[in-house]
């Protein structure tokens, strides 16, 4: 059953909510929030990175493919940017990968994030290899991409659409308020069992 929660950043943490769907992503195990631009993906990624660096639970380590990530956006969606690392990659694949696999094998990290935006989909080889890499640690290890690759070794994928745009103003509405995703569990594998496993999903406004 979808659940619809009226959000802005960072979302409320209720805990019939958004903050059940981010309770679900496990420690020592790959994740991935799948899903194109614009569906809410970055929204929830922040949304997590977020909960962890204000929780007092550790530091995050942000590695950013693409150069993306907006420190302002970060802190307004309720980052602690202190508690951030971040590591941009200029736009390559090999260098956001090879970052990421080092960073995870490095301990002290409470969350791990590799954001590859639009470069594609990560190679089979190199999920397996940060799949071992994080396995039995206490890192939550998170990639987030526009399409998820088949045969991927992630125990838990979450994919992001978006459903309508929301305006606000005076008729005729002219201001774009928000944007309006639902949120799915695509697979949920190996993961302790939970009321809102697999084919779960939520509706969630968010608001600029």
């Amino acid at each position: 059953m979808a659940i619809s929660i009226e959000s802005s950043p960072p979302p409320g943490w209720d805990r019939e909510g958004i903050d059940g769907l981010l309770g679900l992503f496990p420690p020592g195990r790959l994740s991935e929030i799948v899903g194109p631009r614009s569906s809410g993906g970055s929204s929830l990624l922040l949304a997590l990175v977020s909960r962890v660096t204000t929780s007092g639970s550790g530091q995050v380590a942000f590695v950013d493919a693409m150069d993306a990530l907006d420190p302002a956006s970060a802190a307004a969606a309720g980052v602690d940017l202190s508690a951030l690392l971040w590591v941009k990659c200029g736009g390559r694949q090999r260098t956001a990968l090879s970052a990421t696999d080092l960073l995870v094998r490095c301990p002290g990290f409470s969350m791990i994030v590799l954001d590859l935006d639009d470069l594609g989909p990560v190679p089979a080889s190199a999920q397996i290899r940060l799949q071992r890499a994080v396995e039995g640690s206490d890192t939550v290890l998170v990639v987030r991409g526009i399409r998820h690759r088949e045969g991927s070794p992630a125990s838990l994928v979450v994919a992001t659409r978006r459903v309508a745009p929301r305006w606000m103003g005076l008729r005729p509405l002219t201001r774009l308020a928000g944007f309006r995703s639902e949120i799915s569990v695509a697979r949920s594998r190996g993961l302790p069992s939970s009321p809102r496993g697999e084919g779960s999903s939520w509706t969630l406004d968010w608001t600029l």
